[in-house]
């Protein structure tokens, strides 16, 4: 299960959880910066991965493409 919140410069998808085994995962997607945070109880505090907008949609793209090397060019419509 999953939430979509529509803020004025970003958009927040939270990845709920599986009980006590996996915490919520959070992705903020803003115009230049993408923000992964997970709560991890072993430090106290939240781990986050941080990248460009560029890179999250390579990460999309990826889901469907075969083993392989690419470079990926966005089009405006």
């Amino acid at each position: 299960m999953f939430t979509i919140e529509m803020e004025d410069d970003e958009t927040l998808i939270t990845m709920l959880g599986n009980g006590d085994h996996i915490e919520d995962v959070s992705i903020s997607l803003g115009d230049e910066y993408v923000f992964i945070r997970q709560w991890n109880d072993d430090i106290d505090s939240l781990d986050e991965v941080i990248m460009t907008s560029e890179m999250y949609y390579s990460l999309m793209q990826a889901w469907s493409l075969p083993e392989g090397s690419y470079t990926l060019e966005r089009t405006k419509l």
